[in-house]
C-alpha cells in the first residue's frame, strides 16, 4: 500500500501570497498527514505556464499528477481542494479523477469549501473570518470571484445563511452578479457610515490587491468611498484562517 495526499488549487503567481496562503494550507497537510506523501496541484493553466516563464518551476495539473502518481505505484490517494466552489476549475479534477479512478484502489476528492452541504460548519468559519460585532451603521461585504458556472448560486446562499447571526453582511462578486454597483442603493438606503471589506477567497493575490482593495478608480474599495462609505480593507484570504484549514481534513 502506497499512499499520496494532493493539495489542489487554483494557483497563485505571486510569490509571497502564494505562500502566505497556498503554501500554509499545504504545510498545515503535510503536517496532519504525516507518513503520507504529498503532491501540489495547480489547476491553472496560465498560473502554472507563468510560474515555469517566469521562476521556472513546474506544477502539476490534475491528469499530470495523478498520471505521475500511477507510473510510481501509488495504490490510495486522496484529494483535497482549496477551491470556494465547484466551478470549472474543480471540474477539472474530477474529469482527471473519472479517467484515472481504475488506475488506484482507492481515489478520493474533497469537497469545496461552498457546495449544496454548505451549513453551519462553513458560516462559522466565515464568522471567525470576519467582524461580527456590528453597530447599525456598519456592514460587511464579502467578495467573491464570481463565475458564469451554476455554482455560482452558492455565494447567495451563503449571505442567506450568514444573515442569520450577521444581519448587516452583504456579498459581491468581481466576475457574476451581484456586483458592486448592484448593491449601492441599498447600502445607501440603510444609511451605513463603516464598511468592512473582505475577500471571500482562498488568496489575497491579485485579486484582493487591484479588483478588491486597491485606489484604482475601479476597484470595489474606491466605488464605496466615492459614494461616501468609511471603507476598512482587509487583505487578507481564507487560505491563513485556521479554522477554514482546519475544515479542509474533516471530510
Amino acid at each position: 500500500m502506497k499512499k499520496a495526499i494532493v493539495v489542489a488549487s487554483f494557483g497563485c503567481s505571486i510569490k509571497d501570497s502564494r505562500e502566505k496562503y497556498i503554501e500554509t494550507i499545504e504545510n498545515a497537510a503535510k503536517y496532519t498527514y504525516k507518513e503520507i506523501d504529498f503532491f501540489r496541484v495547480f489547476t491553472s493553466e496560465i498560473i502554472r505556464r507563468k510560474m515555469k516563464r517566469e521562476e521556472n518551476i513546474d506544477i502539476d495539473n490534475m491528469k499530470s499528477c495523478l498520471q505521475k502518481l500511477k507510473d510510481n505505484n501509488y495504490t490510495h490517494v486522496y484529494v483535497s481542494v482549496t477551491h470556494v466552489i465547484p466551478g470549472f476549475e474543480y471540474e477539472k479534477i474530477l474529469r482527471a479523477v473519472n479517467e484515472y479512478r481504475n488506475d488506484f484502489e482507492e481515489l478520493k476528492v474533497a469537497r469545496t469549501f461552498l457546495d449544496g452541504q454548505l451549513g453551519d460548519n462553513e458560516i462559522n468559519v466565515i464568522k471567525s473570518y470576519i467582524k461580527t460585532e456590528l453597530q447599525e451603521d456598519e456592514a460587511v461585504i464579502l467578495v467573491g470571484h464570481g463565475s458564469e458556472h451554476d455554482s455560482h448560486k452558492y455565494y447567495k446562499e451563503v449571505i442567506r445563511l450568514l444573515r442569520s447571526d450577521v444581519s448587516n453582511s452583504y456579498i459581491v462578486n468581481i466576475e457574476g452578479k451581484p456586483y458592486i454597483d448592484d448593491i449601492m442603493c441599498e447600502l445607501n438606503e440603510n444609511k451605513y457610515n463603516k464598511i468592512y471589506l473582505y475577500p471571500l477567497l482562498i488568496v489575497s493575490g491579485d485579486h484582493a490587491l487591484n479588483d478588491i482593495g486597491s485606489d484604482d478608480e475601479d476597484s470595489i474599495k474606491t466605488k464605496l468611498t466615492e459614494n461616501g462609505f468609511n471603507v476598512n480593507m482587509f487583505f487578507t484570504g481564507l487560505g491563513e484562517n485556521k479554522n477554514a484549514i482546519n475544515l479542509l481534513w474533516t471530510d
